[in-house]
Order: C-alpha cells, then structure tokens, then sequence
C-alpha cells in the first residue's frame, strides 16, 4: 500500500496534498510536529510510541513528505501531479531499510545534509 507521510506543509499545499493522494488512493498521515521524535517506520504504521515523548524543540523551517510502496511508474505520476498543482515542498524522501528506523528528525537531518552537500557540488562546478 502507498504512503505518504507529510510534514510541515502549509496548510494550502497540504490541502492540494490531499486531493492529490485521494485522487490516486495514497494514505496520507499529516504528523504533527510533536511527534519528530517517532520512528518513520511507526508513523508509517499509523503507530505513535509513547517512550519516545513529545518534541518540543524549535521547530524546524522546511516541509517533507516520506514516500513508501510507489512504483517508479507511480512515484512519476505523483511527482508530476505535485508540479502541476505548484505544492511546494522542500525534501522528498522514500523509504528505505535504514531510514524507515530513523526518527523524524533524524531524516531532516539527513535531508539537509544532502541538500547542503548538492548546493557546494554545484558551487565548485
């Protein structure tokens, strides 16, 4: 079954989000910024563990949406629907062995470090 979880969206992209997902039968979990420090995995699940407590950090600036079961086929449809619709959203992610057991935060972590690690490639070239 696909999935998206999405994170931090405007309230007009999450609104254009859901349409979307409806349109092609996704599940689409909007998590709250207090629940940064779940499991992707467990978000996935529709499960929230209760030992891992609630975020109350500064929060964090970008919007992300994690991406499980997509086909190449339909991964391109939903990426296409996304451009036509003009959401606007900072990291797209899907899902992999190691960070379907990371923590929310954990993946914005990465996400910036590889957007980082992009920006100063393309500024030595």
């Amino acid at each position: 079954m696909e999935k998206i979880l999405a994170f931090q969206l405007e309230e007009q992209n999450l609104q254009k989000l859901k349409q979307i997902a409806a349109g092609m039968k996704v599940k689409l979990y909007a998590v709250d910024r207090k629940d940064f420090y779940q499991l992707i995995g467990d978000l996935l699940g529709g499960k929230r563990n209760p030992l891992y407590g609630s975020y109350e950090g500064t929060a964090v600036s970008e919007s992300m949406i994690v991406l499980e079961g997509f086909s190449d086929k339909r991964l391109d449809v939903l990426l296409k629907a996304l451009k036509r619709d003009s959401v606007s959203i900072d990291f797209k992610a899907v899902v992999t062995p190691t960070n379907i057991r990371w923590t929310v935060l954990q993946m914005y972590l990465e996400m910036e470090k590889e957007r980082n690690a992009y920006l100063q490639m393309t500024k030595n070239q």
